[in-house]
């Protein structure tokens, strides 16, 4: 009944039933139900004559949309199932990248601290060593000038007493002294 010869010879043969009714049968009021059954039967020969075809094609396009859609849609579900498998394994594995992660930290920490406190012992020593340096030149620097203010101390304690001691004939006598030693 697909194929266009068919359809040619339904509509015949309902057109051909059409004409070949009496009149008087058609004009009645008791083939009320007769008459609009064989409208009907003409307009859906008429329909399928003309649009089947179309129709047909209309439903097979619209059914492999459908089709194609649907596998499209089941694509897209394996796919956010894989995502939401690997976010399920991340998930489940954010503890345990979390408790590494807080382990690296802590080890950077801790190598962070000793680093730091062996700068600040080396910085102490350097510190200790610059103030022990600096205390030991001030000491150096303190010796010497107590040895000067000694050495000049004791040439004015020498002087005064030279001059207490020295009179005018001792003068005399190592001036004389002094010219003798420079001649010889």
């Amino acid at each position: 009944m697909d194929s266009p010869g068919n359809r040619k010879e339904i509509a015949f043969l309902v057109g051909l039933l059409f004409l070949a009714l009496p009149g008087n049968l058609l004009a009645s009021e008791s083939s009320g139900f007769l008459w609009k059954t064989l409208n009907f039967s003409v307009l859906m020969a008429i329909l399928i004559y003309y649009l089947g075809k179309p129709i047909k094609e209309a439903f097979l396009n619209y059914s492999s949309s459908v089709k194609a859609k649907l596998k499209e849609a089941e694509e897209r579900a394996r796919e956010a199932e894989a995502k939401l498998k690997e976010a399920e394994e991340r998930l489940a594995n954010l503890g345990r990248e979390i408790e590494e992660l807080k382990g690296k930290a802590l080890e950077n920490a801790r190598r962070e601290r000793e680093k730091i406190l062996q700068q600040a012992e080396e910085e102490a020593e350097k510190i200790k060593r610059m103030a022990r340096e600096e205390m030991e030149a001030y000491f150096e620097k303190a010796k010497r000038e107590l040895r000067a203010y000694a050495a000049e101390l004791a040439v004015e304690v020498a002087r005064e007493r030279i001059k207490r001691k020295m009179t005018p004939q001792r003068h005399r006598k190592l001036m004389e002294k002094y010219i003798e030693e420079l001649e010889n």
